[in-house]
């Protein structure tokens, strides 16, 4: 367990870098490339920018001496023959050519002529110039002006099959073929350039010779695409990996220049999100996200201190060195400007020197001067370096260290009548403790050789005493000089239970490491491998912090043992956990409905724990009943969660049939609970029920920020399955969340968002994929978000959704639907991307349940999914009226007699129907028992030759029952994006609603003066 967690663990490595970028935010760019269908691609590779060089064809030569220059002679060749000549001469892009004939041909003598010889230098060498010497024969060629995709272009002439490859930014061409007068010629693009994408236009295209050089055709190129260009710096080894659009992924292994393959379409976003980093590497992106103009440059800054010498949060001796080495040539001199607290004893300034390890001058030394020593105490330095290219490290490198104004050693092979020298050790970590007899400077270490130390053996347990710290890890026969903390050598593990733990509660459970409210000066525990009690006993812990915030454990590896009804790795009570870079698990319990938890938290005084880049996981109970939980909260009082950042928190897989919970991290009390919850990766393993993350308290809590969010999953479970499980009002934004299969033979539920207990529920640009659920014996549910009692402040918008299938028996109630809302009040649904699922009973991609009055649903693009009793991408159930329906996109899977683009069941009038588009459905609107089958004037649904119209022009007209030409309206995995296939009366309509319709803050993107209908703005060019 500990090597794996320990690979696991750098994998995610630190907070603050997880997920720079993070979730994306729903647009078009996003949309564009959620599926494999991309409309225009191209290479991935770099944009070369040189060297490029400049050749020419020469035709109809007899004579000799021929002499052609490049820019003014800046090259001379002689040419005596037909044929190709290059010029030897490098140039990059947006360089100037020009070639020109220096000295006639003789012997015979003629007069030969440059076509195409003039311009700019794009992406490749220049083939497109020749000369022509024979008087008798024609060139055809021209002027191409906006030529910037890297591939090029290729043109046509259609008479006689010849092409031409063209990488002139701006200047003239010409085909490398001559013609005699009288002609013909019709030349077109047969290849459009590409990074960025271009729509290369000709004019005066065709036409006959007639006895000149053909030099007015014009070629055109406009972007209508652009790269997403990633300029790495600062990777010594491993890989970068980011995603776009929570979609498309680019790997970089090496520095400089790198592309995604997928160009953007001008006006839509981007969102880029750090989904991988190298070892040891924190790597963040320059710009995360925004809308696309032209070429977007990132620059991915992953200038990291890759190592430690001592390690990070140890001990550092009074005159010791630190040695860092970086993952780039380091600039020492801009070291100077570091701060912090490591300061010395005579304030002489600290020396910054280089050396190298691995790549030149890649190893910082920090010194004291040769008389001079570091103060005693607990000392921070932030590092404020940057490489020789002048990029300052990609995140704030604090650097902690305890300068110990006195020490203790302890060895397996020591004594506790040993005065506790290096030479001399002590057996015990307890008795070296002791020996201290206090710390009142608050800088004590005792270091602890690699061995198997119990804690039980001096009074029951290790109790922490204020200001002395517990370095673990020191290699054997050494004599203290070599620390390896990330071994986690020294074990502290009990032998045996201690009598006493007989009466554990959960409030004061048995633990290998107590620290109490003495403990007011900080302790730090560091490099060991903690575990708890071989024997049970009715509540267990590896370590038990009792009222105190001032113990930091770092890089430990913690078990909590074995305990009956519960057990946790660390169980703090009225306690700040201080947690970094810890392998925190659970351990076992084993009565019927015993939880096992990685990190338990339980307080009746506010909090604000700091917990970074652990890997934490609840354990695995045996018995039925039993629950498996990464993180619990069960306090009363305010938790502040903005600094649980970077963490892998998980629960483990437990037996469906006979487990009750697993449930990632599990926040089931607490009134004031606040902060933002963001770049953690979160997963509910298997169970009775699975959940990734539950809050059961109403709370402040943000899950998710505008430009951070977590990945959240579920997995299979036997009832129900949810990502995120939900009490009360809450925001969740940009978070990536995947949920499991529940089957089962009662009802069984699977849901990515399930939000209840109403209040402000604002949730927006989340992924949410995934889910199945069956039933065989009752109603199956599967819901992409499934909102109850929302208030009228609550919004659903920018959320990609794409879902399974669910199968009950013959219930009719069993369904699939995208998003399903229960007596919700005004809410906005605004700017959601369904892709609904299967079932074998119901289908809706959104669904209004129970009786409610007003709701604003604008610009979604909603598929039905296809169900065999009610199919239907917008379900409004039997009492529920003015519902305000405007600008969607709704596509009916399957048309048949009983499906319908909007299907009211009830008897209910609604406020607007109108500019939506429907699609694939004949029954265009089914509302109080009639079906609605006639598009009337003005784009009215009616029935019975319009006799009977839903209403009014001014709140029912202008819909639209064509079919939108998206990418891909149907499919294994949709592409919702329109294409210029598309209606302009879809791209470019004049219903622009609210400023609330985009997101709820702002306006739609786009500036082409119109608004597109459903999810995805765009501008480009639309069918008239």
């Amino acid at each position: 367990m500990n090597k794996s967690a320990n690979i696991l663990r750098n994998a995610i490595l630190i907070p603050i870098f997880l997920f720079q970028a993070c979730i994306p935010s729903l647009s078009k760019g996003f949309l564009q490339s959620v599926t494999d269908f991309i409309q225009l691609r191209s290479l991935v590779n770099p944009a070369p920018t040189g060297p490029y060089y400049v050749s020419v064809s020469v035709s109809g030569l007899l004579g000799t001496g021929l002499v052609l220059d490049l820019n003014s002679g800046t090259e001379s060749i002689v040419v005596n023959a037909n044929g190709s000549f290059d010029f030897k001469t490098a140039l990059s892009t947006g360089h100037n050519f020009n070639v020109t004939v220096n000295t006639q041909p003789t012997l015979p003598t003629q007069t030969c002529s440059v076509s195409g010889g003039m311009g700019v230098v794009a992406y490749g060498n220049i083939n497109s110039i020749i000369v022509n010497c024979d008087p008798l024969r024609y060139t055809v060629g021209g002027t191409i002006t906006g030529l910037d995709g890297i591939t090029g272009l290729v043109l046509t002439n259609s008479v006689d099959g010849s092409t031409l490859n063209v990488a002139v930014a701006s200047g003239s061409f010409a085909f490398t073929q001559t013609y005699l007068d009288g002609t013909t010629y019709n030349v077109s693009v047969t290849t459009q350039p590409n990074h960025p994408v271009q729509n290369c236009l000709t004019t005066n295209g065709s036409g006959t010779i007639a006895g000149a050089n053909i030099t007015d055709i014009i070629i055109a190129c406009n972007s209508t695409a652009y790269p997403i260009e990633v300029t790495a710096v600062g990777i010594a080894s491993g890989t970068l990996s980011i995603r776009n659009n929570n979609s498309e992924l680019l790997t970089i292994s090496t520095n400089g220049l790198h592309r995604f393959p997928t160009n953007i379409i001008t006006n839509n976003t981007y969102s880029l999100q750090i989904v991988g980093t190298p070892a040891n590497h924190q790597c963040v992106l320059s710009a995360s996200g925004g809308t696309v103009t032209g070429t977007i440059s990132i620059t991915a800054n992953c200038f990291s201190v890759l190592s430690f010498n001592p390690s990070n949060g140890g001990v550092l001796q009074p005159t010791e060195s630190l040695r860092l080495q970086f993952s780039d040539e380091v600039n020492a001199g801009s070291c100077i400007t570091s701060t912090g607290t490591l300061n010395t004893v005579l304030s002489i300034p600290i020396q910054f020197s280089v050396t190298t390890t691995t790549i030149t001058n890649d190893t910082l030394i920090v010194s004291p001067a040769a008389t001079d020593s570091w103060i005693t105490g607990h000392r921070v330095l932030t590092l404020n370096c940057f490489n020789v290219g002048g990029t300052p490290l990609s995140s704030t490198v604090n650097i902690l260290y305890l300068v110990p104004s006195a020490i203790r050693y302890v060895s397996a092979s020591g004594l506790d009548t040993n005065p506790g020298t290096d030479v001399a050790p002590k057996r015990n970590i307890q008795a070296a403790i002791d020996d201290f007899l206090g710390c009142a400077s608050g800088d004590c270490a005792v270091l602890v050789e690699d061995g198997s130390y119990d804690p039980t053996f001096v009074g029951g347990a290790i109790h922490l005493v204020s200001g002395i710290s517990l370095y673990g890890g020191y290699q054997p026969t050494t004599s203290f000089a070599v620390w390896r903390p990330n071994l986690h050598g020294s074990v502290i593990q009990m032998v045996t239970t201690p009598a006493g733990c007989s009466i554990a509660t959960i409030t004061s459970p048995c633990a290998s490491i107590i620290g109490d409210a003495t403990v007011t000066s900080n302790v730090t525990i560091s490099g060991f491998r903690i575990q708890s009690g071989p024997d049970t006993a009715p509540y267990m812990a590896g370590v038990f912090l009792d009222s105190t915030n001032n113990v930091r454990l770092i890089n430990n590896d913690i078990d909590g043992g074995v305990g009956i009804n519960g057990v946790a790795g660390v169980h703090a009570i009225n306690s700040n956990p201080y947690l970094i870079q810890n392998v925190i698990l659970g351990g076992n319990c084993t009565a019927t409905n015993c939880d096992s938890v990685g990190v338990y938290i339980s307080t009746s005084v506010p909090i604000a724990p700091v917990i970074l880049v652990n890997s934490i996981s609840g354990g695995t109970p045996s018995g039925t009943g039993v629950n498996s939980r990464g993180i619990r909260y069960a306090g009363t009082a305010a938790m502040t969660v903005t600094n649980i950042i970077g963490n892998l928190i998980t629960s483990k897989n437990l037996n469906k049939a006979t487990s009750s919970f697993s449930i990632g991290f599990d926040i089931n009390s607490g009134t004031g609970l606040t902060g933002n919850l963001s770049g953690n990766i979160i997963t509910g393993g298997a169970g009775g029920t699975s959940i990734g993350l539950r809050i059961q308290a109403g709370t402040s809590i943000q899950i998710g920020s505008p430009t951070q969010g977590n990945q959240i999953t579920s997995s299979d479970a036997l009832t129900g399955t949810y990502g995120l499980y939900l009490s009360g009002g809450q925001t969740v934004r940009r978070n990536v969340i995947r949920f499991g299969t529940a089957m089962s033979a009662a009802v069984a539920t699977a849901t990515g968002i399930y939000a209840t207990g109403g209040g402000t529920q604002i949730i927006e640009s989340n992924s949410i994929q995934d889910g199945n659920v069956s039933s065989t014996g009752a109603t199956a549910t599967l819901n992409g978000i499934y909102s109850a009692n929302a208030s009228t402040a609550s919004s659903i918008s920018g959320n990609y959704i794409r879902i399974g299938r669910s199968e009950g028996n013959t219930s009719t109630a069993t369904t699939t639907a995208g998003i399903s809302l229960n007596t919700p009040q005004n809410v906005l649904i605004a700017n959601n991307w369904i892709q609904n699922g299967t079932s074998d009973v119901n289908a809706r991609g959104l669904e209004f349940k129970s009786v409610f009055s007003g709701l604003r649903v604008y610009h979604n693009t909603v598929s039905s999914g296809t169900g065999t009793n009610n199919e239907t991408p917008f379900f409004i159930g039997a009492g529920s009226v003015a519902i305000d329906i405007q600008n969607n996109i709704l596509l009916l899977n399957n048309n048949s007699a009983s499906t319908a683009c909007i299907y009211n069941a009830g008897i209910g009038l609604q406020t607007a129907v109108k500019y939506n588009v429907l699609h694939n459905c004949t029954n265009l609107v089914i509302q109080n028992a009639l079906n609605y089958d006639i598009l009337c004037a003005g784009g009215i649904p009616g029935a019975l030759g319009c006799l009977t119209p839903l209403g009014i022009a001014a709140n029912f007209g202008n819909n639209l029952n064509i079919d939108p030409d998206l990418a891909s309206n149907f499919g294994v995995i949709a592409n919702y994006t329109p294409t210029t296939a598309t209606s302009c009366l879809i791209t470019k309509s004049t219903n622009a609603l609210l400023t609330d319709s985009y997101n709820g803050i702002g306006t739609r993107p786009g500036v082409d003066g119109a608004i597109s209908l459903g999810a995805v703005e765009y501008d480009q060019a639309c069918t008239p």
